[in-house]
């Protein structure tokens, strides 16, 4: 997908101011220069959202969610900036998808990518391909469902390298994964599967014998610079496009689970691939849903991977819920009990400490009085963490009739372990407010530096003249980022700054930690030049410290005595020679 000139992604932006753009999705009241409404982000009761017509952009002081109009359509649309930005103009009744003097620096790789699918989709169409698509077939994986999910075949006889090797250079196709260095594939005999990023742009390959045997019943595309399991959730791109509001992401392990899934109607499942959830993965899913359903496989391995999965979903405020199956995994289940079984499963996961009781029943012989005391503790233990009160009513109750225990009994034993919890948090507290008793002086000046160059044109012109360094490299590279921008527009408009720096990643997300302090317009020339002394000071002393250690080091006294002298130099004291 081609990028477009900043000039008319900034043309479009001034054509759509953000608060007629911002009211198309939410309610917002005037209250003093700014407007004020639920943010649609996370779950606000409390307006928490501003949206500066001065500035053209919105900010959450809640989620810290914050950026121009364009950010805020591609987080309500689930699209990427680039689309939003589309979107916008065609609203306009123009394409710009043709205009732009920059192009994604991957185009080359996805083209490479989607012709490899085109072959091994050709190759299971051809006579070559009838084994691979009667063990499909006998999978329930009809000639549909192969087409939709892009299935093709990896072939010996006919391996990818040399086609491609007529257009493309070897070290693109060894880079992306495809091609070893031999000039051999990697991928043969293989049922290959496409793997695609979050905006749907080919990545790499999921591969599966299915006629000989091997350590490795798959293969995955390896690590490369387009292909990164971290950050990627298969069918993602998808399975976002088929979510209505308040719907469920349904998470899975394998591939043919999703597929499987798939071919009874249930569209809205991704997997991680075979690899654990991360907190990247939590953060893609964030952005579509707040509701999750784990549904791994039936063994033990999957009920580990439930476990581990739950505290990351927990911690991110989404809410998360449990099926367990009786079968290996989502795609047996499927074909042995059928689709009502399986849909019965989905309309009715269990909660979290629902899981925990059945999972802590297995392991523990409730018949035996100590251990079914030492269940309860635990569970009650667990019910501390749950934030619903009828909820922990109805489990404190259950919990009671199943062993025949006095309610208030339980219900004591909870209180007890609350208020131990309250007690350690209050410690906690005031632990960590003495800790702050010694602020980080440098780092909260450099940030005020920062946010005042972003907001003034004049603090940009005196910080580009008397501050020596920043040592922090993110706030760094954003102080000059600022400062090059200022000096190629005369002037920095923050709407588009945001789009300048969306190209850049680790700077962008700098920026929105900037930009979410939250300090008043206003400021003094007092205040700026004691920012810049603190930044400054912080410079010399990193310095010091560093001729310190060299100081350490020397054992020449002449050279000692000159880092002395730089150090004296460097304090402002004055040296005869």
């Amino acid at each position: 997908m081609a990028y477009i000139d900043e000039a008319t992604i900034n043309a479009i932006r001034r054509k759509h101011p953000i608060k007629e753009i911002v009211e198309r999705y939410v309610s917002l009241t005037k209250k003093g220069d700014d407007y004020w409404g639920l943010c649609p982000f996370h779950a606000d009761n409390n307006a928490s959202m501003s949206v500066s017509t001065r500035l053209d952009m919105f900010q959450c002081f809640a989620c810290k969610k914050a950026g121009n109009v364009f950010n805020f359509v591609a987080g309500m649309e689930n699209i990427s900036y680039g689309d939003a930005i589309r979107l916008l103009a065609r609203e306009d009744g123009f394409e710009v998808g043709n205009t732009s003097n920059y192009v994604n620096p991957h185009i080359k790789d996805y083209e490479v990518m989607n012709l490899a699918i085109k072959y091994y989709q050709n190759n299971i169409n051809s006579i070559l391909g009838d084994n691979a698509i009667k063990y499909l077939l006998a999978r329930d994986i009809d000639r549909e469902t192969i087409q939709k999910f892009e299935i093709g075949l990896s072939i010996s006889k006919q391996p990818l390298t040399p086609f491609l090797l007529n257009k493309y250079d070897l070290n693109q196709l060894i880079d992306l994964g495809l091609t070893n260095t031999d000039s051999k594939d990697i991928f043969t005999d293989r049922i290959m599967i496409p793997i695609h990023d979050l905006n749907g742009n080919p990545i790499g390959f999921g591969g599966r014998i299915y006629q000989t045997r091997d350590d490795s019943k798959y293969i995955n595309t390896k690590a490369t610079k387009i292909f990164d399991k971290s950050n990627i959730l298969y069918n993602y791109h998808r399975a976002h496009t088929k979510l209505v509001k308040d719907e469920t992401i349904i998470i899975m392990e394998g591939y043919f689970d999703v597929i499987r899934a798939s071919t009874i109607g249930v569209n809205n499942c991704v997997a991680p691939m075979g690899t654990s959830l991360t907190k990247n993965h939590i953060q893609i899913l964030k952005k579509i849903t707040n509701k999750v359903i784990l549904c791994f496989d039936g063994d033990d391995a999957g009920k580990m991977a439930t476990i581990r999965a739950i505290p990351l979903f927990e911690n991110s405020g989404i809410e998360v819920k449990v099926i367990r199956l009786e079968e290996k995994d989502p795609d047996e289940f499927i074909i042995k009990r059928g689709k009502d079984a399986f849909l019965d499963k989905i309309n009715n996961p269990i909660n979290v400490i629902e899981f925990k009781m059945q999972l802590l029943s297995e392991e523990k012989n409730l018949n035996d009085t100590k251990e079914a005391s030492l269940y309860m503790d635990e569970m009650i233990k667990e019910l501390t963490k749950e934030s619903d009160d009828i909820l922990i009513e109805l489990t404190l109750k259950r919990l009671a009739t199943k062993f025949q225990v006095e309610y208030d009994t339980l219900k004591a034993r909870f209180n007890q372990y609350k208020n131990n919890q309250k007690n350690k948090m209050t410690n906690k507290t005031i632990e960590a407010k003495n800790i702050k008793k010694i602020p980080n002086k440098y780092g909260q000046a450099t940030d005020n530096l920062l946010y005042y160059m972003i907001v003034s044109g004049e603090v940009v012109t005196v910080a580009e003249t008397n501050v020596s360094m920043i040592m922090d490299n993110k706030k760094r590279r954003l102080f000059n980022e600022i400062i090059y921008y200022y000096h190629k527009y005369g002037e920095l408009v923050i709407a588009d700054f945001i789009t300048y720096l969306t190209m850049k990643t680790d700077v962008a997300d700098t920026f929105e930690s900037i930009i979410n302090n939250n300090l008043k317009l206003e400021y003094t020339w007092e205040e700026i030049d004691d920012y810049i002394k603190c930044v400054n000071e912080y410079y010399k002393k990193n310095i010091i410290d560093k001729l310190k250690l060299d100081l350490s080091r020397e054992p020449d006294p002449m050279k000692q005595a000159n880092i002395l002298k730089e150090i004296m130099k460097i304090r402002g004291v004055k040296t005869s020679d």
